[in-house]
């Protein structure tokens, strides 16, 4: 959206306004910041941010405006990775899948794989734990979309 770049996360997003800066390329509106640059005015930006986010069906569960501006390492990723689930990996997997009646982006990607992976009998997605121990479906997915990523990693191996 043109705005400045995160050279580092967990400082960057400490004082909520690259955060809220975020959500306003996301969301496509512009969201009033605090100008402050003490904790409170930091807090109040968080706290924007994950109201908006929580309004948004963004799952948050134990991330707190504290941990955001505390840079807290494992819930400021955890908060990333909920915001480029909703944003990125939900939407791309609704136009995947819309004939779908999920809400539950898990379900949505599960059916995805399942979905790509459908051609090849010796694969039988059923989770994400066990149905990846043997590589199999890792692979298989990797060649119903790439697959000449495959060939020319078997073509390094026998030289």
């Amino acid at each position: 959206c043109g705005r400045r770049c995160i050279e580092d996360l967990f400082n960057d997003f400490r004082d909520g306004r690259k955060l809220l800066e975020l959500l306003e390329c996301l969301m496509g509106q512009k969201i009033a910041k605090e100008k402050g640059s003490t904790r409170v005015h930091a807090l109040n930006n968080v706290n924007k941010a994950l109201q908006i986010l929580q309004r948004n069906n963004v799952d948050l569960v134990n991330i707190g405006s504290s941990d955001i501006v505390d840079g807290n390492h494992k819930l400021t990723l955890g908060l990333i990775w909920n915001i480029i689930l909703h944003w990125q990996v939900k939407d791309v997997m609704k136009n995947i899948m819309a004939g779908l009646q999920q809400t539950n982006s898990e379900k949505i990607l599960l059916s995805w794989v399942r979905q790509s992976t459908r051609n090849y009998p010796q694969v039988n997605v059923i989770n994400f734990t066990s149905s990846w121990s043997d590589g199999l479906a890792f692979n298989a997915l990797l060649h119903s979309h790439r697959s000449s990523v495959i060939l020319k990693t078997l073509q390094r191996k026998r030289i």
